[in-house]
């Protein structure tokens, strides 16, 4: 069953924009709701495509997220009409004679007088199946429902605008008769749910990264500690490289006599930290600094390298680091590593973003690929999935997306993208196949 492509507009979330040129380009992209159409952009579908909203139609009827036809009662002037349901193709549109108004027929084709449809209803004859109705009385069959001449509906079903709908699913009837959902939004257990895209998921009522937000870092509800932020879906802490919070203090647990090895793990009166560990003298090959008041290794101590008072330069994108005397790169920061073991330059390589080391020294995308987060990314698959599925990426070998199933919920789906899919990828039922369903 295909179901609606939704969009969204969201929170810490892009806005999806319409260029001109995508309403020709053969593709379902930007704000479209249907191939090259919808959207409040591109010209409005054809009878049957897929829509989100009344406007999306060339008829300005959204019924079940399909465009309808142009009809004689759907409260809109398309078609043929000359005006609103009339006219045209339709019944005449009401007149005046000799001044004054036409006396109400029932036979007329004109609704006026007390009739509830087109001569038919409150005192004309009975109203046929579908028709306008304001009491069972008005109908020929079945009983006035919601309106319409029409028959109850099975539970959980309700009976809206003349059919049976789902309202647990159903997008301009969520919950109850009338009640649509906006564009961003999809239909689930009767309540309009937010659609969350590229990466981001609902959190708390809202879309968020769990990336990078530290209220829900790498899941919802997991917060960081105060201070902290949030990297890649992990929670870092606030002190500088090489150093730890201890007590919400940022020390070096090197070299600090009262966190000496770790937090709260002070030295004895009068003793030193050095290397994390205490020491009682400064015996070779330590060394007394700033007059005696600090004992240093001048072998691996970054602020006295070689010697009392030379500190190590931080490398770009890197912490400082002494090792026999000499300046060497120490910690990298996170995200970047030290791929051509060269000082000057530091952790030069951006693996979140770098062709060349996307994710890890030496692994290179291919020429018609990207490297996104980490991941070398490149276009989309064909494939009718793109109609109900959205959020996808074709990163390391694999389509992933959220897929709706039958029942509009979307569901996070993947697929090996080798070997290739000569006839398309499809969306069946929350499920990515390469074949149609």
């Amino acid at each position: 069953m295909r179901v609606v492509f939704l969009l969204l507009l969201t929170t810490g979330c892009q806005l999806i924009t319409q260029r001109p040129a995508d309403c020709a380009d053969g593709r379902l992209n930007g704000r479209e709701t249907d191939l090259d159409c919808g959207g409040g952009v591109c010209a409005g579908c054809a009878t049957n495509g897929l829509c989100l909203a009344d406007g999306d139609c060339s008829s300005s009827v959204c019924v079940l997220n399909r465009c309808a036809a142009p009809s004689c009662d759907d409260g809109v002037q398309n078609g043929s009409e000359t005006e609103v349901d009339c006219g045209g193709a339709c019944s005449p549109c009401s007149s005046c004679v000799d001044g004054g108004c036409a006396t109400a027929s029932c036979t007329n084709q004109q609704r006026d007088g007390l009739e509830t449809d087109v001569d038919c209803g409150g005192g004309c004859p009975t109203c046929a199946m579908g028709q306008t109705c304001s009491r069972t009385t008005d109908c020929a069959t079945g009983e006035c429902v919601d309106g319409r001449c029409g028959t109850r509906c099975a539970a959980p079903l309700l009976f809206c605008n003349g059919v049976c709908v789902d309202p647990r699913t159903d997008r301009a009837n969520c919950g109850l008769c009338g009640t649509t959902c906006a564009a961003d939004r999809f239909c689930s257990n009767s309540q309009c749910t937010l659609v969350c895209l590229g990466g981001t998921q609902l959190c708390a009522g809202a879309c968020v990264d769990p990336a990078s937000n530290p209220a829900h870092c790498g899941a919802c509800n997991m917060p960081c500690v105060s201070g902290s932020v949030c990297v890649g879906g992990g929670c870092l802490p606030p002190c500088p490289l090489g150093q730890e919070s201890c007590g919400g203090r940022c020390v070096s647990t090197q070299r600090d006599p009262q966190h000496c090895g770790g937090c709260n793990m002070p030295c004895a009166p009068g003793a030193s930290c050095v290397g994390g560990m205490c020491v009682t003298a400064c015996q070779s090959p330590l060394l007394s600094c700033n007059g005696g008041a600090l004992c240093v290794d001048p072998r691996f101590d970054p602020d006295h390298c070689g010697m009392c008072g030379q500190p190590c330069p931080p490398p770009p994108h890197a912490a400082p680091a002494c090792a026999n005397t000499t300046c060497i790169i120490g910690a990298c920061q996170p995200g970047f590593e030290d791929c051509n073991g060269t000082i000057p330059d530091g952790c030069e390589a951006e693996l979140l973003v770098s062709p060349l080391h996307c994710g890890g020294c030496n692994r290179p995308c291919a020429a018609q690929e990207s490297c996104t987060g980490g991941q070398c990314c490149g276009p989309l698959p064909m494939g009718q999935y793109q109609l109900t599925c959205t959020g996808c990426q074709a990163c390391n070998g694999q389509l992933s997306c959220m897929c709706e199933d039958t029942m509009m919920i979307p569901r996070p789906a993947q697929i090996p993208l080798d070997p290739p899919c000569p006839g398309g990828f499809h969306n069946c039922n929350g499920n990515l196949q390469c074949s149609a369903c």
